[in-house]
């Protein structure tokens, strides 16, 4: 890891705590301080392994800029959904086992979601949610991206590594790296519901609010 690199991230940490306190409360009630799941050292370790080995970054953007993107985009996110690295839906449960997925190691069984909220997914009525962590993740998709990329664990890095993953599963990663916010969030929308214009038709944040949110968090946009 570039020292820069390191240093424009640990700065986005900070920046991002701020702008928490001041900005408000998650789309739902949640307990504790939703900045004090921001790990500066998970966002690193990402970063390291997306930016120099899992693509480069685009010709026209210093590695250390799109860096700070990814890492501000990816705090951009675990804000927008209103949760840290312990938290499940619907804020009846923290995860407390961070060995894997807390609907995999059964510590927590998911939340009903409403009938229309079901419809809306595309599932009968009595469907659960199970999202979890910091990005959210439903236990299908974890355990596809565990395997896919071999993760360890549900740690704050491998919570990291995924949401990387889903972004560029997305097409949405070259414009992240890039500051191409606005596509960036166009192309992600239905993977995350707090996104504008996500399918499921849940609380979502406005394109002003997520693009203020980032680059508080040190992003820089096109």
């Amino acid at each position: 890891m570039r020292p820069a690199v390191a240093l424009t991230i640990v700065a986005s940490g900070a920046l991002l705590m701020a702008a928490a306190r001041q900005q408000g409360g998650p789309i739902e009630a949640a307990e504790g301080d939703i900045a004090s799941g921001f790990s500066t050292e998970a966002l690193a370790d990402t970063i390291e392994a997306t930016i120099y080995q899992l693509t480069e970054s685009p010709a026209d953007v210093e590695p250390d800029t799109a860096a700070a993107n990814v890492a501000a985009f990816l705090a951009m996110l675990g804000y927008s959904e209103g949760a840290d690295y312990s938290t499940c839906y619907g804020y009846r449960h923290k995860v407390q086992d961070f060995s894997d997925h807390p609907a995999v190691t059964g510590e927590w069984a998911g939340e009903l979601l409403s009938d229309t909220m079901c419809r809306n997914a595309g599932f009968g009525p009595g469907c659960k949610s199970t999202a979890a962590g910091k990005y959210q993740i439903t236990r299908p998709t974890w355990l596809r991206l565990k395997a896919k990329l071999g993760l360890a664990d549900f740690s704050p890095e491998s919570q990291d590594a995924a949401a990387v993953q889903l972004i560029s599963e997305r097409g949405a990663l070259e414009a992240v790296k890039a500051g191409d916010v606005a596509t960036a969030i166009k192309r992600c929308r239905n993977e995350w519901a707090s996104l504008p214009g996500n399918y499921a038709q849940q609380g979502q944040r406005s394109a002003e609010q997520l693009v203020a949110w980032y680059q508080t968090a040190g992003g820089s946009t096109a």
